[in-house]
C-alpha cells in the first residue's frame, strides 16, 4: 500500500508538471521535444532537451520558485570541476534569468559565475508552486569553463532551491540534488503513455533463484515457451524486471539476454516442454547445460546495469508468435556478487508485442570479439585496444543486396572498459561511426538509439573497437565471461530481419600465440590447442576444481542435480580459499599450457610467460597491440539456424582510410589537439 502510494505521488506530479506547461497562459511555446527525463524520485524534477543543429535546447519544470541548477560532467556527479547553469524567476520583475558557472576544481563550494555566459533565456515564467524555464546553448561553446557535448556518456547534475540567487549568493539546494547518467544526443523511443487495447505483456523472469553469498559469478539460464498466438504478432520494446536487491547501489545482476531457441534436427520437442517447466539451470559451464540448449544463440532482448530497456521506432517489429514461429526462448542472466550478497531473485524482462503488424520485421545480431582468452589486455595501460572484424565473408553471404538499415546499438564491455566504438567501412574508406562512445561508462549501458538510421551493404566491415584501462592491474586481463575478465560486443537492432544470430572474430590460435614468440608446448600440438580454444571458448567462462554432475543421457535436465550443482558453485570460493580472481587464472588454459619452443622459454606456462614481458616498457606494449590490431583475424558467422553455412575465414586486417574527425574551431582545443597527436606520434 505504501508502495502505491509513491507511485501515485510521483505519477501526480509527473503529470501536473506536464499540464502546466499546457494550461497556463503564460506558457513556454509549444515545441516538439525530442527526449524528456525525470530527474529525481518524486517527479519534482522534469528536464526536457531537444537540438537543433549546433544548439542544445532545454526546458527545466521544477517544483520550486527558487532557483533551479542544471550541470554536466563526463568525470562525476560531483559539483567540483562540472559545467553548471543556475535558472530562476525574478520574483519582483518576473522575469527569466539563467547564470553560466562552474563548479570550483577542489571540493563542493557554492557555484562561480564563468567569464562568459554562454547560455540565452528563450522564454520562463512561475507560478505559485512551479519555475519552468526554456534555454540554450552551443553543443561546443569554446569555453574552457563549459564542457563539449558530444554523444558520449556524460553525467547530468541537477539541483533546486527555494530562493532565488541574491547578490551572488548561489548556495541553497541541501539534500535537493543528485546526477542521472545519460546520452544527450539522439533519441530515446519511449513506450506511449496512451492505453492501446491491442498492446500485450509478457514478463519473462526467473522464480525465485537463490544466489548465496559465496557466489562471485554465476550464470543462469531457463527456458520460456512462447504466449499461444496463433497468428503472427511484432514485439514492440521490452523493459527490465528487477529484484529491488538488484537495482541499488551495489546492483547484484551485470547483464541480461532473452534469446530465440531455433530446435535443429534430433531435438526432442518434449524435452524443451519439460526444460521450460523447470526453474532453469547453471549455464556457464558445459557439463551443467543441456545440449540442445546452444541453439538458443539469436538475441531479441538486452539489457545491462544502468540501461532501461527499449521500444522500437514505430516502423519496427520483431516477430513473435504464430504458427511457424520460434516456439521457446532462453532467458541469461549474469549475476555478479563481488559484495557477497544473500538474495532470492525473481528478475528478466517484460516483452510488449501487439497484433498491429509494423511496415518492417527487424531483429538483433550480436558482433564484436569472441569471447576468448585470445583477447589480452596488458596490465598497468592506460589505454589499450583490441577490436573485433564483421567482414565481407559474412555481410557478403547474409545480408541482402540493399543491405540492413540499423536502428540502435547496444555497446557491452566489463569494467576495464574507456571507449567504445562501432566502425562502419566500405570501398576502403571508413565512413560516419555508427556509434562511438569516449567516455564508456560499464555502470551504464543505455542503449544508443540512432537518429539516423546507418545501411550496411553486402560486403561492407563493421568493426568493434574497444580500449581499455588497466593502470590498477599487476596482470594481464584475459577474454571471459566473469566481470574480472573483458569482453568487447555489440548488440544490433537493424532491420530487415536476416538469418544472422552473431558476426565475431578473434586473432586465429596460432597467430595469438607467435606474437608473444612461442611457437609449441609440451604434450600437445598446435591443432589440438587451437580445437580446444576455439570450441570451449564460449562454455568454460568460470571454472572451479569443483566436478560437476553430468547430466544423463541426451541432456535431461534434473532438478536434483540442479541443485547439488548449485551447492558445488556456492562451496567453489571455500574449498579453494582464493579470490574468483585467482579461481579464473588458475584455471585457464593459458596456465595449463606448457611452453616447449622456444627453449629460452621452456618450462614456462604461457600465463607466466604473459606476465613476465615486459608491459611497462611502451614501445613494446605498442607493437604487441598493432600486431595484433593490424595482423590476421578469423571471423565466425553463425546463422539462426543450419539453413545457411558460412565456414570461418582467416584474413588480414583490411586496408581502409580511417575516419579522421573535423577539427575543432576553438582554439582551446585545437591546442590541445596538436598537443595529443604531437604525444601520440612520439609513442609510435
Amino acid at each position: 500500500m505504501k508502495s502505491q502510494s509513491i507511485a501515485s505521488f510521483i505519477f501526480s506530479n509527473v503529470i501536473l508538471l506536464l499540464l502546466l506547461r499546457i494550461q497556463t497562459t503564460n506558457s513556454v511555446h509549444h515545441v516538439n521535444w525530442t527526449r524528456t527525463e525525470i530527474m529525481d524520485s518524486f517527479g519534482l524534477y522534469l528536464l526536457e532537451w531537444r537540438v537543433d543543429n549546433k544548439e542544445i535546447i532545454f526546458t527545466t519544470t521544477v517544483n520550486t520558485r527558487g532557483f533551479i541548477g542544471l550541470g554536466f560532467s563526463y568525470r562525476h556527479g560531483e559539483m567540483s570541476g562540472s559545467d553548471l547553469v543556475l535558472a530562476w524567476v525574478d520574483d519582483t520583475t518576473g522575469l527569466p534569468n539563467v547564470l553560466d558557472c562552474h563548479g570550483p576544481r577542489d571540493g563542493n563550494g557554492a557555484p562561480i559565475q564563468d567569464d562568459t555566459q554562454n547560455y540565452t533565456v528563450i522564454n520562463g515564467y512561475q507560478n505559485a508552486t512551479h519555475t519552468v524555464i526554456q534555454f540554450k546553448r552551443a553543443l561546443e561553446t569554446c569555453d574552457p569553463d563549459d564542457v563539449v557535448i558530444t554523444s558520449d556518456s556524460i553525467k547530468v547534475l541537477w539541483s533546486y532551491g527555494e530562493q532565488d540567487p541574491i547578490h551572488g549568493n548561489h548556495k541553497g539546494h541541501n539534500k535537493n540534488r543528485g546526477w542521472k547518467n545519460m546520452h544527450l544526443l539522439g533519441p530515446h523511443f519511449k513506450k506511449s503513455v496512451q492505453k492501446d487495447a491491442l498492446i500485450q505483456q509478457w514478463d519473462v523472469t526467473v522464480k525465485n533463484i537463490t544466489i548465496d553469498a559465496s557466489m562471485d559469478t554465476i550464470y543462469w539460464c531457463k527456458i520460456f515457451r512462447v504466449p499461444d498466438l496463433k497468428e503472427k504478432h511484432h514485439i514492440i520494446g521490452y523493459e527490465p524486471l528487477l529484484t529491488k536487491e538488484s537495482s541499488t547501489k551495489h546492483p547484484l545482476i551485470h547483464h541480461m539476454t532473452l534469446f530465440e531457441c531455433d530446435s535443429y534436427s534430433g531435438s526432442d520437442p518434449n524435452a524443451w516442454d519439460v526444460w521450460g517447466k523447470t526453474v532453469g539451470a547453471v549455464c556457464n559451464s558445459d557439463s551443467l547445460t543441456p545440449h540442445d540448449w546452444n541453439s538458443c544463440i539469436t538475441p531479441i532482448a538486452t539489457w545491462g546495469m544502468g540501461g532501461s530497456g527499449q521500444f522500437l521506432p514505430e516502423h519496427v517489429g520483431i516477430p513473435i508468435g504464430g504458427r511457424d514461429s520460434v516456439k521457446y526462448y532462453m532467458l541469461e542472466i549474469h549475476y555478479d556478487n563481488p559484495h557477497s550478497k544473500r538474495i532470492l531473485d525473481h528478475s528478466g524482462f517484460r516483452i510488449h508485442y501487439t497484433k498491429k503488424l509494423r511496415e518492417h520485421e527487424g531483429g538483433m545480431l550480436i558482433t564484436g570479439i569472441t569471447v576468448s582468452e585470445t583477447q589480452m589486455i596488458p596490465p598497468g595501460q592506460k589505454l589499450y585496444r583490441n577490436l573485433g572484424i564483421c567482414g565481407p565473408s559474412c555481410t557478403g553471404a547474409v545480408f541482402p543486396e540493399t543491405g540492413i538499415k540499423i536502428v540502435s546499438t547496444a555497446l557491452h564491455s566489463h569494467a576495464a572498459g574507456q571507449k567504445m566504438k562501432l566502425r562502419h567501412v566500405r570501398d576502403g574508406k571508413e565512413l560516419d561511426r555508427i556509434v562511438e562512445d569516449d567516455n564508456y561508462n560499464h555502470n551504464f549501458q543505455e542503449i544508443y538509439q540512432l537518429a539516423n538510421e546507418t545501411t550496411i551493404l553486402p560486403g561492407d566491415y563493421i568493426i568493434t573497437d574497444c580500449a581499455y584501462e588497466t593502470l590498477k592491474r599487476k596482470r594481464p586481463t584475459l577474454g571471459g565471461y566473469s566481470t574480472k575478465q573483458e569482453v568487447c560486443l555489440a548488440f544490433i537492432t537493424y532491420y530487415p530481419r536476416i538469418n544472422l544470430a552473431s558476426c565475431y572474430s578473434m586473432t586465429p590460435v596460432k597467430e595469438f600465440f607467435e606474437n608473444f614468440g612461442v611457437h609449441g608446448f609440451y604434450g600437445i600440438n598446435m591443432t589440438d590447442v587451437e580445437n580446444s580454444i576455439l570450441y570451449n571458448s564460449d562454455l568454460d567462462a568460470y571454472t572451479t576444481s569443483i566436478v560437476f554432475p553430468n547430466f544423463p543421457p541426451g541432456g535431461d535436465l534434473n532438478d536434483r542435480e540442479n541443485r547439488i550443482a548449485i551447492e558445488a558453485l556456492k562451496h567453489a570460493k571455500e574449498f579453494s580459499e582464493v579470490t574468483e580472481e585467482e579461481i579464473v587464472y588458475k584455471n585457464s588454459t593459458l596456465n595449463k599450457l606448457i611452453i616447449s619452443d622456444p627453449a629460452e622459454f621452456h618450462e614456462r606456462t604461457f600465463l607466466t610467460h604473459l606476465y613476465q614481458l615486459p608491459w611497462h616498457e611502451p614501445l613494446f606494449t605498442r607493437r604487441v597491440e598493432q600486431a595484433i590490431l593490424t595482423g590476421k583475424h578469423m571471423t565466425f558467422c553463425r546463422t539462426s539456424n543450419e539453413s545457411i553455412s558460412v565456414p570461418p575465414e582467416i584474413f588480414t586486417y583490411p586496408n581502409f582510410t580511417s575516419l579522421v574527425k573535423p577539427a575543432s574551431h576553438c582554439p582551446y582545443q585545437q591546442y590541445f589537439e596538436f598537443t595529443l597527436k604531437s604525444f601520440r606520434h612520439s609513442r609510435i
